[in-house]
């Protein structure tokens, strides 16, 4: 298959000729409730557009909010948009109404669509936008008085969507993709799953990047059948692939233990080829439990909205002895070589090439690069440089796999924890731990807090409201096992979730306040309730 148009109006005629075959199923639980045909999908994308238009006079470069969980309606409102030129603005309905009228103010939408719940709960932040209950978005594009649209033009370099990014502090920034950086993105992904009419699951939200990129783009770009789900609902999982015969499906790392923890096996989804796991880190113990108890193969991939989804991914037909040793023979897995289209090097602090194995940061360059950070140079500025090299902000390295690289990814340079000048990685530590004490899995984090003596110290807290006697003494073992200088001083349990964004990402910055009372600790380790 060539490669698509790279604006989505074309790309919307072609898919016209694809006629009666399945482009949507949505399920809620292991129930289909909506389904679109290529036809269907075309027909509702391009009356929605011409009534979006005419209603409310949404055109090129306009903004619309979209705050909603999946749900059938919300890919053919993002299509509509994209159709006429506007750009597309999702709001994460877990955050709080707050932070909904900051991206509303920043982006200065023009409109919002929402549920009605999401409304009410948005309530005086909406302000004077116009306002579209997604309930009633069919009935709005099914009215005969919208005339048809005539395609726009020289809209691939048009802004299409912003995402917004998740911040531990202050506002956050919205990144802004181009159409052709959606479907370039993911055109490259579906070549390396070699995708062409195929059956692809969704249990993530639309909302966010690796969903809408790696699902409802790789779908359309191929002519693919997209199911997708209200949420990860892990005990109808394997029925929901079963009845569709879905062939790909994608997941982030914590959703890897429910999966476990509803028994899924190999053989209750035959037809399933492998799982993409991306969008946060992925612990090899994890990794190797998930495989050798349901035996199912995890593709690993790695990215950042700023490079509008993918930049790295594992070739999901190598053989098992390499798959194994990209998966196993380091402290993390490998992400992969660089997916078609991208280039990804690793740059040492003093801005040269690092060599094999030196850990840097990881410098991306190629067709899904953002065009910027909305309304904010500075902040492009930083982290773009003349040569269209984007520096992501994540240390990693890179192992020679004749004659190409393969990438392994080992935590946000901003996260290090940088101790009397030396640096930590706190995924190395966690990892550490949780491979001496195998009940920490998913309830520890390690921080950096502010130190008086030593700028920053190293800490930990535990999802647990109580530790009996012999877990602190396996727990003190381990730390007393490490070198001292990358001892924790203070490890805090309790009940208080650790804080994640929705794609399982540690927020440590949001944690650090919990240190405070620490913060001239000195001596041996202290285990303590969080108060």
């Amino acid at each position: 298959m060539k490669m698509p148009p790279l604006d989505f109006s074309s790309l919307l005629q072609g898919l016209a000729g694809y006629g009666d075959r399945t482009a949507l199923d949505f399920y809620v639980g292991r129930n289909g409730v909506g389904r679109l045909s290529y036809a269907e999908l075309v027909r509702r994308v391009d009356t929605l557009a011409g009534a979006l238009r005419s209603e409310y006079g949404v055109t090129v470069g306009d903004r619309v909010a979209i705050l909603a969980p999946n749900r059938i309606e919300v890919p053919v409102l993002m299509l509509a948009l994209m159709r006429l030129g506007a750009v597309a603005v999702p709001l994460n309905p877990a955050l709080s109404a707050v932070d909904w009228a900051y991206i509303l103010g920043h982006s200065r939408a023009r409109g919002i669509c929402a549920t009605r719940e999401l409304f009410e709960q948005a309530g005086a932040g909406v302000g004077s936008l116009f306002e579209v209950p997604l309930e009633d978005l069919f009935e709005l594009e099914d009215s005969p008085r919208h005339p048809p649209l005539p395609a726009p033009e020289k809209l691939a370099d048009a802004p299409a969507v912003v995402l917004y990014t998740s911040g531990t502090t202050g506002g956050p920034k919205g990144v802004t993709l181009r159409q052709r950086n959606l479907i370039a993105n993911a055109w490259s992904m579906a070549r390396n799953f070699h995708l062409e009419g195929t059956t692809q699951l969704a249990v993530l939200p639309l909302y966010h990047a690796h969903a809408f990129g790696f699902g409802l783009m790789t779908a359309l770009t191929t002519g693919g059948h997209l199911v997708f789900t209200e949420r990860l609902d892990p005990f109808n999982w394997a029925a929901v692939i079963r009845a569709e015969n879905v062939e790909v499906t994608s997941v982030v790392p914590t959703l890897l233990p429910m999966l476990l923890a509803a028994g899924v096996k190999r053989e209750q989804v035959p037809s399933l080829r492998h799982i993409m796991v991306s969008s946060a880190p992925l612990p090899t113990a994890v990794a190797r439990e998930f495989e050798e108890r349901t035996g199912i193969r995890l593709v690993h991939g790695w990215g950042l909205s700023e490079y509008t989804n993918f930049a790295c991914c594992a070739d999901p037909g190598e053989s098992a002895e390499d798959h194994a040793r990209g998966m196993f023979s380091e402290d993390v897995p490998s992400v992969g070589p660089a997916i078609e289209g991208t280039e990804v090097r690793v740059t040492n602090a003093d801005g040269k090439a690092a060599a094999e194995g030196e850990r840097g940061e990881l410098w991306v360059r190629g067709h899904s690069t953002m065009h910027g950070y909305l309304d904010d140079p500075a902040a492009t500025n930083a982290v773009l440089d003349a040569d269209g090299w984007l520096r992501t902000g994540d240390e990693g390295f890179f192992r020679d796999r004749g004659g190409q690289k393969s990438f392994f990814v080992t935590g946000r340079i901003k996260e290090l924890i940088i101790r009397d000048a030396e640096k930590y990685s706190p995924i190395k530590l966690e990892r550490t731990l949780t491979s001496a004490v195998p009940e920490l899995a998913g309830v520890l984090a390690i921080v950096g807090y502010p130190h008086d003596e030593h700028g920053e110290e190293i800490g930990g807290y535990l999802h647990m409201p109580a530790l009996d006697a012999g877990l602190k003494k396996r727990i003190e073992d381990a730390v007393r096992s490490l070198p001292v200088a990358e001892q924790p001083k203070v490890i805090l349990h309790g009940a208080e979730p650790i804080p994640r964004t929705h794609t399982g990402k540690v927020q440590r910055r949001k944690m650090q306040q919990w240190f405070q009372p620490w913060s001239d600790k000195r001596g041996p380790l202290v285990l303590a309730s969080l108060k």
